[in-house]
């Protein structure tokens, strides 16, 4: 049994304005669907991967004062599969849910999560695990709570990082100082959605290793996240469910694979990711030993659900919206960010990329392709974060620098100016610069598309937009 459990990751991510998957960005998790029965209306029941994780693992919803480990989460699913003679192999990146006595070595403390997500070791951790799959004497449980797609947003579709591992070159640059800002809304959404597309890849290293051991078939598998996240412009957090950001952080992807099952199916049920320990022993045909809150995502009560209701992080309200509702401001919410960041099919008819119109964000995407000299611009003074990547690109780096960022020289704060960035004397970005109101420097950031750096030394040229 495999269950995966990414980090900050909302649903609609995944999908066409239509509600489809979008199988040309991710055709890894188009294929798990196609596998496995997909939930759309899945949702979460706590907007902060410190509730909803454990929530996952022991059924039971997230209460005051809980601690993320096995102090307040026992028993759990880790004691119902012991209880069935399963071996644990499991990563918990922000949780101690497992004891010591069924994970021998595991920690009685959740382990701290910002080095983790800073550092460059995520891509490691998940290799690892899904590398401990394999046939075995007696059944398995195999677990990770994958820090993927969270920030910081590093990762492009084809595995390799935008920048080198560690802070950002801009302090805040997604951070609540900046998002009343729509420009840098749209680019940080641009780098969060690329992750996504590294995150499809580690789906498709999960089937491939299944399919390997011979264990895809009979596996059963359970593919989920903890919570989304928004990208409303002038929300005070990006995070935290409220009226306004439900349809963005509630729901979640989720898909689950019956033993046996190797055909697509689509559940439209109102299932949350509380209900994964109950569903999980429904399909093994057993029962959860002990009181907890999770309902079978097969079961007629969560059929019956016409809503959701997620509890705020404060404990002190609770969101509450109908699934006809929700479905609405989800696909409003789906046609205003493909119109911003396009769809793949369109994409792959257009330029044979699917990813090549996520990239039109700034203000003048008309530009893309002109020669540099074409536009008649001035040159701007700047520094460059990772200067020196840009003289030795190459091929077999982990790292295609293709995040350009650093400051202006000579513009006072609070004058944006309209950019545009040519690579090799070809215009392959716009943005607009922003600054934080704290008297520091006009910032800029470009994302360039992969295809963008040749090997060897690249100029990189920015100029202002009239």
């Amino acid at each position: 049994m495999i269950v995966v459990v990414f980090d900050e990751f909302p649903a609609d991510d995944l999908l066409r304005p239509d509600g489809s998957i979008d199988a040309e960005r991710f055709p890894n998790f188009a294929r798990l669907a196609s596998i496995s029965t997909w939930f759309p209306n899945a949702t979460t029941v706590f907007d902060s991967t410190f509730g909803a994780v454990p929530a996952i693992l022991d059924g039971r919803l997230p209460r005051p004062r809980m601690a993320t480990d096995v102090r307040s989460h026992k028993p759990s699913i880790f004691h119902l599969l012991d209880r069935l003679g399963y071996e644990v192999f499991k990563v918990e990146s922000a949780s101690a849910v497992c004891p010591p006595s069924i994970c021998p070595g595991a920690r009685t403390r959740r382990p701290g999560v910002l080095a983790r997500l800073a550092g460059g070791g995520r891509p490691a951790r998940f290799h690892k695990w899904v590398g401990a799959i394999r046939k075995r004497a007696q059944p398995a449980f195999y677990f990770h709570h994958a820090l993927m797609p969270h920030e910081p947003w590093i990762y492009l579709p084809s595995g390799r990082q935008s920048r080198p591992a560690g802070k950002d070159p801009i302090p805040d640059i997604n951070h609540d100082v900046g998002f009343d800002d729509a420009d840098l809304t749209d680019q940080n959404h641009l780098r969060h959605l690329l992750q996504v597309g590294y995150t499809d890849l580690q789906v498709g290293e999960l089937l491939r290793r299944l399919e390997r051991t011979g264990l895809l078939e009979r596996a059963l598998l359970v593919v989920t996240a903890d919570h989304g996240y928004s990208f409303q412009v002038g929300v005070k957090s990006r995070r935290l469910i409220s009226d306004r950001t439900v349809e963005e952080i509630a729901p979640v992807p989720l898909f689950v694979k019956a033993p046996g099952q190797m055909e697509r199916r689509v559940n439209p049920a109102a299932v949350r990711n509380i209900d994964m320990l109950a569903t999980i022993a429904d399909l093994l045909d057993t029962r959860v030993f002990y009181k907890q809150d999770g309902r079978s995502a097969f079961s007629r009560e969560v059929r019956a659900r016409h809503g959701i209701e997620v509890r705020t992080r404060d404990f002190e309200g609770v969101v509450r919206i109908g699934l006809p509702e929700l479905k609405q401001r989800r696909a409003a919410r789906r046609r205003e960010h493909a119109e911003r960041l396009g769809v793949g099919g369109e994409s792959a008819v257009l330029y044979g990329d699917p990813w090549a119109s996520a990239y039109r964000v700034g203000p003048r995407a008309d530009l893309l392709g002109r020669p540099i000299g074409a536009l008649h611009a001035d040159r701007v003074r700047a520094s460059l974060a990772n200067r020196a990547l840009y003289a030795r690109v190459s091929p077999r780096s982990q790292v295609l620098p293709t995040r350009v960022t650093g400051s202006l020289f000579g513009v006072p704060p609070d004058s944006h100016r309209d950019l545009a960035l040519a690579v090799n004397g070809r215009v392959r970005a716009t943005s607009r610069s922003f600054d934080f109101h704290r008297g520091e420097p006009e910032y800029y950031s470009f994302q360039l598309p992969e295809t963008a750096l040749q090997p060897g030394r690249n100029r990189l040229e920015i100029v202002e937009l009239p």
